[in-house]
């Protein structure tokens, strides 16, 4: 087992949605060779499919020392939705558990609204050994991590120690504990992301599908998945010069200016999780947003008519009990 490098996935402490199971359909559609592991909580297990993937509940596995520390570690937040945010740095301690118990050494971590589309890319760096973590660079002051390489087991341990030292910082989250653990360990690096570090690949990690793609409609008033929206910082990739195309079954980012220059495109970091359910579909999606023109009516983005239901039926069963929780049909 420990000899492949598996795709792994984390839901932790919620039922996979429509839209991560969209995602794993579509990996394997588009990497039917690379193992597929999904670790969520035991109460959801049931309910996922073990066709599309090899399910393991986080319960089956042996916790880290890591990992039982970050546990009686309390913390308080001046966020809304608390579990969100513990449990974007609580999953890290998940890929430790996971890599321990099923005996991994190297894993590609995705977060379940990132579609990866280069992985002949990653395979060539996993057989250098002079790195340990890679992820992306969101810009000068966080890092993203919509996908994320573990090379060695033991640089994923140091980074987990790291998070213990830093977790009550008020407010701290897992973008800017992964921006800081590089500043502090040499075995974290960077894929290629942000401004400033750009080879032939870029891999997003939320501008580009951000930007073209729009924002989860969940965080607006009026259900609208925005597009055209880029960071307020600096140091984020641009995606505004270019246009997705298919070029030889391969994803790029062409100029508009110039058609002869182009950058292929690692990965898809999809805000508004609006992922269908067939890669064929995906590209069908990214190259028709891509080749708009930019103008209000784009950059409104289409009406969420899904989010739109969750609310309506969620406020519907409100009035018969008032703590029903909120519909969820992605």
């Amino acid at each position: 087992m420990s000899g492949q490098i598996p795709l792994v996935w984390t839901e932790i402490g919620r039922m996979p949605g429509a839209y991560v199971m969209n995602a794993i359909t579509i990996h394997r559609e588009l990497f039917p060779d690379i193992p597929r592991y999904l670790v969520v909580s035991e109460e959801f297990a049931a309910k996922v499919s073990n066709d599309l993937c090899t399910v393991v509940t986080e319960e089956d596995l042996l916790d880290s020392e890591n990992a039982k520390k970050f546990e009686v570690l309390g913390k308080n937040w001046s966020y809304k939705d608390i579990s969100y945010w513990q449990n974007t740095t609580r999953r890290f301690f998940i890929l430790e558990n996971f890599m321990n118990s099923l005996n991994f050494e190297k894993i590609i971590h995705l977060e379940s609204d990132c579609i990866l589309l280069e992985a002949n890319y990653i395979f060539k760096l996993f057989i250098q050994d002079s790195w340990g973590l890679k992820y992306t660079m969101q810009d000068d002051l966080i890092a993203c991590a919509s996908i994320f390489l573990v090379n060695q087991k033991s640089s994923l341990s140091s980074f987990n120690e790291f998070i213990l030292q830093k977790w009550l910082t008020k407010d701290i989250t897992d973008m800017k504990l992964l921006h800081d653990f590089i500043l502090n360990n040499s075995q974290a690096t960077y894929l290629p992301s942000g401004s400033d570090n750009i080879e032939e690949i870029v891999f997003d990690a939320g501008t580009i599908g951000r930007y073209f793609l729009g924002g989860d409609s969940r965080n607006n008033l009026i259900p609208f998945s925005t597009r055209g929206l880029l960071p307020s910082g600096s140091g984020f990739f641009d995606p505004t010069p270019y246009r997705i195309k298919i070029n030889q079954k391969k994803v790029i980012l062409e100029s508009i200016d110039d058609s002869s220059k182009s950058l292929l495109l690692g990965c898809v970091h999809v805000h508004s999780k609006r992922i269908p359910r067939s890669s064929r579909k995906f590209f069908k999606i990214l190259i028709r947003e891509s080749g708009k023109s930019r103008g209000k009516l784009w950059q409104l983005g289409g009406l969420d008519f899904t989010v739109l239901a969750e609310r309506v039926v969620s406020k519907l069963f409100r009035v018969i009990n008032s703590k029903s929780p909120d519909k969820r049909y992605r």
